[in-house]
């Protein structure tokens, strides 16, 4: 048993190594702001992380562009320096000025989700629909050696998370998926985990892993679904899910 449990983790390093080798691949090519891929009255905006650029979202917006759930996408790029509410203000302009007239949808990983939150809940920003992918809603430990601005707002107990923290019933017109990537080292599950929200945990995966998970795509779909469709009879938006032995999404309820 112990053998195997060896390999399972050598695995999943593997696996991780080989997501961040990707990203690297993918940050020298962000795409450009706007891409229309056709007509839709609804936009999806992704908002990537730390040190990152909007070139990491590539293969998931392609697909969903390609699957017709995203036709008219934004893509937003920021630099590691500033603070959280600075992102925020740009990212709020940026979406107003796409002028949907339609549900927006937001999928963020890691640092994007709290800039997210912050044009939510501090700037009034309407989305309509939330993935926060590896979002340290609490904090990360991990972020307090590091003298940045932004690694000092990641930090626990920080005027950022705090102030978050304390307006989070603003996000209550906001559906949010969280979603948890079982072998994350950066960011503990708790913290990625927000109150209230739908939580999806995708085992085998990291941090930069999540990002090219079929299953994290899948709960991407669910939320571009979810805001633009008419829910379906007795169904629910929010609770708690898990990845069954199936490979499917489920509620961890029932």
């Amino acid at each position: 048993m112990k053998r195997r449990e060896r390999w399972l983790k050598n695995v999943e390093v593997l696996r991780e190594m080989a997501a961040v080798a990707r990203q690297g691949w993918l940050i020298p090519q962000p795409s450009r702001t706007l891409k229309q891929h056709g007509d839709a009255r609804h936009l999806v905006v992704f908002v990537h992380g730390f040190f990152a650029s909007s070139g990491v979202f590539r293969p998931m917006a392609f697909a969903l562009a390609r699957e017709g759930l995203a036709p008219r996408q934004v893509h937003f790029d920021y630099t590691p320096i500033g603070g959280i509410e600075r992102h925020a203000r740009r990212l709020a302009a940026v979406i107003t000025d796409a002028r949907v007239p339609g549900p927006v949808i937001v999928v963020a990983h890691s640092l994007g989700g709290l800039i997210v939150r912050h044009a939510v809940q501090h700037l009034g920003l309407d989305v309509d629909a939330l993935v926060a992918m590896c979002t340290p809603h609490s904090g990360t430990s991990l972020a307090r050696p590091w003298p940045l601005r932004l690694t000092q707002e990641l930090s626990p107990g920080s005027v950022a998370i705090d102030s978050l923290a304390a307006t989070s019933h603003r996000l209550r017109r906001t559906a949010v998926t969280s979603v948890i990537a079982e072998q994350d080292v950066l960011v503990e599950a708790e913290s990625a985990s927000l109150a209230g929200s739908r939580v999806v945990s995708i085992p085998g995966v990291g941090h930069h892993g999540v990002l090219y998970s079929p299953l994290a795509w899948e709960a991407v779909r669910d939320a571009i679904r979810g805001a633009t469709e008419a829910p379906a009879e007795g169904g629910r938006s929010s609770g708690e899910f898990e990845v069954g032995p199936d490979a499917t999404i489920r509620d961890r309820a029932g």
